[in-house]
């Protein structure tokens, strides 16, 4: 009969007793303990570097994002200056256009009134020359 035994099956085959066998599975399992207890620890080391790692992500995304808006807030304060600056200029420029315009219309109405005031003189000039001519014709008489 060819019967292969594993290594530890003869090895178990030779003890003989509870407590060879005993440390031998301390031993054996020993091993292995510490050979998962180093893969926790790498996988627990590994946790730390990605938290840090995120972490650290993290803090450069929210001074990106407070950059962004900090620009962006410069940038619409700016524009709004502009426009109140802009927008006075207009406000100024349209109330000397309205004062332009009322002087235009003031000194037109003088001097239409001042051409009127002229042509009713000149009218009232015509009609004394006719009454005094007609009052010397009449004392001629």
């Amino acid at each position: 009969m060819n019967h292969y035994y594993s290594w530890l099956e003869d090895y178990l085959a030779r003890l003989d007793g509870k407590e060879a066998r005993k440390e031998y599975y301390e031993r054996y399992y020993a091993g292995w303990h510490e050979t998962a207890q180093k893969l926790a620890e790498a996988i627990l080391e590994s946790h730390r570097m990605l938290s840090s790692f995120s972490l650290e992500a993290q803090e450069r995304q929210a001074e990106l994002t407070r950059s962004f808006f900090e620009s962006v807030d410069g940038i619409l304060r700016a524009q709004a200056e502009s426009n109140l600056a802009a927008s006075r200029r207009l406000a100024e420029q349209t109330i000397k256009g309205q004062e332009a315009a009322q002087s235009l219309v003031q000194e037109s109405m003088g001097a239409y009134m001042d051409f009127l005031n002229s042509m009713f003189s000149f009218y009232h000039g015509g009609i004394r020359t006719v009454e005094r001519g007609a009052k010397r014709g009449k004392d001629q008489d």
